[in-house]
């Protein structure tokens, strides 16, 4: 019992060493988190969208030695950074390792790169969706779908991304 508090109390050094107070709100349920991470994961925009592009320009050997290649190489990242992330365990955690392991000015940058490629991934999967979506569309609705008609899908699906996340839900906290 007393090493659980020891480690407890540890855990409560590390935490206010990097400027937080320990805290622990239980708001996020297990489908909210697989969802969250789902998301990230972007199966729609990484393997639906580009599979017919692999196998186009790279032919089945591409698809099935370079993926796996690819994917090895992936895991031996997430391994990198899931030291980095039981050493400095925080939320917002890029910022925090980039300026404790380098200075604040690279933790800015890290969070700057990390808010524009959060950009680009929300405009990938939209660009797929509208890829997708379009073509059935044209089917219910009686038009051919052309490069036209898939930019104008991609803008109705970004702006409703721009309209959802503008207005103020009632399940979100104020920002303090």
């Amino acid at each position: 019992m007393s090493e659980h508090l020891h480690h407890h109390d540890k855990d409560k050094q590390d935490l206010n060493k990097f400027g937080y107070a320990q805290e622990l709100l239980r708001s996020m349920g297990g489908f909210s988190n697989f969802a969250i991470s789902f998301s990230i994961i972007s199966i729609l925009t990484g393997a639906v969208s580009l599979y017919g592009h692999g196998l186009t320009y790279g032919g089945p050997g591409m698809m099935g030695f370079g993926w796996p290649i690819v994917a090895l190489f992936v895991m031996f990242v997430a391994a990198a950074m899931a030291e980095l992330a039981s050493a400095i365990p925080t939320a917002g955690a890029l910022y925090h390792w980039a300026a404790i392991l380098k200075n604040k000015r690279w933790g800015w940058y890290t969070e700057w790169i990390n808010l524009i490629g959060q950009i680009g991934i929300v405009a990938g999967i939209d660009y797929s969706v509208a890829l997708f979506a379009d073509p059935l569309l044209g089917g219910v609705f009686g038009y051919t779908s052309n490069n036209t008609t898939v930019l104008i899908a991609f803008t109705v699906i970004l702006l409703t991304h721009v309209i959802s996340q503008s207005h103020r839900h009632p399940h979100r906290r104020q920002a303090q």
